[in-house]
C-alpha cells in the first residue's frame, strides 16, 4: 500500500532552477517543514482509518502504517510517502484472492510463525490428520493427549470457548485447522481517498510555508 504525494509539478521545477541555489534551497526547507507537520497529522488520520475498519490485535500492525517525507535528493522537491513497512497490507485496499493450498487456524488467531511450529511439533509426534467434515471441509484434528499439552494449550483453550465447553475429556479430537484452496479478501480500508482528501490542506499549508521565504 503505497501513495506518494509530489509537489512537483515541471514549471515549479524549472521556476526553482531559475530562482538560484540559497534562494532554491531555502524553499525546498521550506517544503519539507511543510509536509513534516501534515505528515504527523495524515500517520495519525490513516491509523485511525484503518484501527476503525479492521480488528488490529497487534498494534506493530498500525505502527507499520507511516507518513514521511522524501527529501534525500537536493535535485528534487520534498514528496511525501503513506504506506506500511508490511507488504501484504495493501491487499485490504484493494481486496483480492489469494490462491494455493493453506491452512487456516480455526477458532481464533494464531501468530503464523508460532502456528507453523505447533502443526510441525504435531505432526512430528504422529498427532495431526485429516478429516472431511459434514460440509465438505477439510480439516485438520489432533487428540487430546498429555504429551501435547503443550503444543495443543492454545487450540484447546479456543476450541472450548467457541463451543462452550467446561473441559475437554483425554482422547477427544481437537479441530485445529482448516484447510482451503484460496482466500478471497474483501476491500476493508481506503487509504488512498482519505489521502487524496488530505492533499487540498497540504498544498495550502506548503504555500503558506514558501510565501513566508525571503
Amino acid at each position: 500500500m503505497k501513495i506518494s504525494v509530489r509537489i512537483d509539478s515541471a514549471a515549479a521545477q524549472a521556476q526553482l532552477r531559475r530562482w538560484g541555489g540559497e534562494y532554491r534551497a531555502k524553499v525546498r526547507a521550506a517544503v519539507q517543514r511543510a509536509m513534516t507537520t501534515e505528515a504527523t497529522e495524515i500517520r495519525a488520520e490513516v491509523r485511525r482509518h484503518v484501527g476503525g475498519r479492521m480488528a488490529v490485535v497487534r498494534k506493530s500492525f498500525l505502527k507499520s502504517l507511516s507518513a514521511r517525507v522524501l527529501e534525500k535528493d537536493p535535485n528534487r522537491l520534498p514528496a511525501l510517502h503513506v504506506g506500511s513497512r508490511i507488504p501484504w497490507s495493501g491487499i485490504h485496499e484493494s481486496g483480492g484472492t489469494i490462491t494455493g493450498r493453506m491452512l487456516i487456524p480455526l477458532h481464533g488467531r494464531v501468530g503464523r510463525k508460532r502456528f507453523k511450529a505447533q502443526i510441525a511439533e504435531l505432526m512430528r509426534g504422529g498427532n495431526a490428520y485429516f478429516v472431511r467434515n459434514a460440509k465438505g471441509h477439510t480439516v485438520l484434528m489432533a487428540e487430546n493427549i498429555r504429551e501435547h499439552d503443550r503444543p495443543l494449550a492454545g487450540f484447546k483453550r479456543r476450541y472450548r470457548k467457541a463451543e462452550g465447553i467446561q473441559r475437554l475429556k483425554r482422547g477427544a479430537d481437537i479441530p485445529i485447522a482448516v484447510l482451503v484452496p484460496k482466500v478471497v479478501l474483501r476491500k476493508r480500508l481506503d487509504v488512498a481517498r482519505l489521502v487524496a482528501g488530505r492533499v487540498p490542506t497540504l498544498v495550502g499549508v506548503i504555500e503558506s510555508s514558501v510565501r513566508g521565504v525571503s
